[in-house]
């Protein structure tokens, strides 16, 4: 079976592409590399995979593209401030991107599509643990762009006899590889605490969120691919909430570090707390498997080793 993965040089496409490759798929893994770092991409190389430099909004590129069974759909700008003072540029990204390769790639025949979405789109919970069924009520031009290129890919499901989707709803997701300006929280506090800063806190630390590991989400989706569930949404997540208080005195103890936290005002628009239930996934086969504090030792090992090299 043929997988074209998009942003195959990302956080969560790089984990994914080597994962479809180990379990003996061919794999076409592209990336415009706009926000990629070396890690990532030496990650999927040092295993002889090759990713193709190539943009989702250039059609003239996907048309040189294979047909492919299933689009692995990764590609995406994901920081929410950065979204707030850039709304033009997420929906040119995020929705625009995906309608483009959808259409490119339908007209070669591919009819399968999975797209990485977020839990962005459910905004703040209207009610704990948050399922599939939860309305989509985005308060971020992130959140906003991927439920617009939810609605979309639903639409040509809709539309058309021969579509199939998948949308996958990744709550926060860690693990190596993510770092820089647009990581997630885990990541930052571990760079601040190896440079021997305090990990910042926005508000009371009382807010909880749901982390699952990339390794965890990249299991997920192959297993919705190889049990062909179509046309369906769901979870990735543990459904353990943590308070971002205590993660960040966890990392402290296991970077063995004397710091405190500095805490600073909330930032407008963050969500209080949010957790999912993820037994839609689970009824598959599916459970995460890597415990949480080894989670965070592996890595704070690679945050140590890039920091040495």
């Amino acid at each position: 079976m043929r997988i074209l993965v998009t942003g195959a040089a990302g956080f969560i496409g790089s984990h994914i592409t080597l994962e479809f490759f180990k379990r003996g798929y061919e794999v076409i893994a592209i990336d415009n590399f706009s926000r990629s770092n070396f890690y990532n991409f030496k990650f999927v190389r040092e295993q002889g995979i090759e990713i193709i430099k190539g943009d989702i909004r250039d059609a003239v590129f996907l048309e040189k593209l294979p047909r492919v069974d299933w689009i692995i759909h990764a590609a995406a700008l994901i920081n929410v401030e950065e979204s707030v003072e850039k709304p033009s540029l997420y929906y040119d990204v995020n929705v625009r991107g995906t309608i483009i390769l959808f259409k490119k790639f339908y007209e070669k025949g591919t009819r399968n599509f999975l797209y990485i979405s977020s839990a962005a789109v459910y905004g703040e919970p209207k009610y704990l643990p948050v399922d599939e069924k939860h309305p989509v009520d985005p308060i971020s031009p992130y959140g906003a762009s991927k439920a617009s290129a939810e609605f979309f890919i639903k639409s040509f499901y809709h539309s058309l006899s021969d579509f199939n989707y998948v949308i996958v709803r990744p709550f926060n997701v860690y693990g190596p590889g993510q770092s820089g300006e647009y990581a997630g929280v885990i990541a930052r506090f571990i760079e601040r605490i190896l440079q021997g800063k305090s990990p910042i806190i926005f508000g009371d630390g009382l807010q909880t969120r749901d982390f699952i590991h990339v390794d965890d989400v990249a299991r997920a989706i192959i297993t919705i691919v190889e049990k062909n569930r179509l046309n369906e949404v769901f979870n990735i997540a543990t459904g353990v909430p943590r308070r971002i208080r205590d993660l960040a005195y966890e990392i402290i103890k296991l970077a063995n570090a004397q710091l405190e936290p500095t805490y600073l005002p909330p930032k407008p628009g963050d969500i209080v707390h949010s957790y999912a239930i993820p037994a839609k996934i689970m009824n598959l086969g599916w459970k995460p498997v890597i415990d949480f504090s080894e989670g965070l030792h592996d890595v704070l090992k690679w945050a140590r080793s890039e920091i040495s090299t």
